[in-house]
């Protein structure tokens, strides 16, 4: 089964209710680090193959996400930067099965969260000049790389 991926916003303040939809095949993500609907299946897909390949860092494929996402190798971090907390308004989401149940009444979707055009990439710190002259889908391109890397960053 493909992963799935999708975002949108909170129906409820209840992050505890948000938060017993995770399981070892689905995952919650802060949508603020995801660079486009590509960024995050590129995501699902290398969290995927590092289980199906078993050079997973993590024992499930929802923590694998967070990995990779973050690009960090300890997981503690990983669910740190990447994980949902309290503050959260809006959710994306990877599913390596069926979305669960409850999604629906919990979340109202709206993939336009999770949309390239509205991610920060200042966080790329990227030379001014040549910040400037590069594309969104350019800027897209080098979020995806490094997101690509985590597989052969030394342990």
């Amino acid at each position: 089964m493909e992963p799935k991926v999708g975002s949108g916003h909170l129906k409820t303040s209840d992050i505890e209710e948000l938060k017993s939809l995770i399981s070892p095949n689905f995952a919650l993500v802060n949508p603020k680090l995801v660079c486009g609907e590509a960024h995050l299946k590129q995501v699902a897909y290398l969290a995927d193959k590092a289980h199906r390949d078993q050079y997973n860092l993590a024992n499930d494929r929802s923590t694998e996400v967070l990995l990779y996402l973050t690009a960090q190798r300890q997981i503690s971090k990983a669910i740190e930067i990447g994980g949902i907390s309290e503050k959260q308004k809006e959710i994306a989401w990877v599913s390596f099965d069926q979305l669960p149940d409850k999604l629906s009444t919990i979340v109202s979707l709206d993939d336009s969260i999770i949309s390239h055009e509205n991610f920060d990439y200042s966080i790329l710190n990227l030379d001014d000049q040549i910040y400037s002259e590069l594309t969104n889908e350019d800027k897209q391109k080098i979020v995806m790389t490094r997101t690509a890397t985590l597989p052969v960053q030394p342990r």
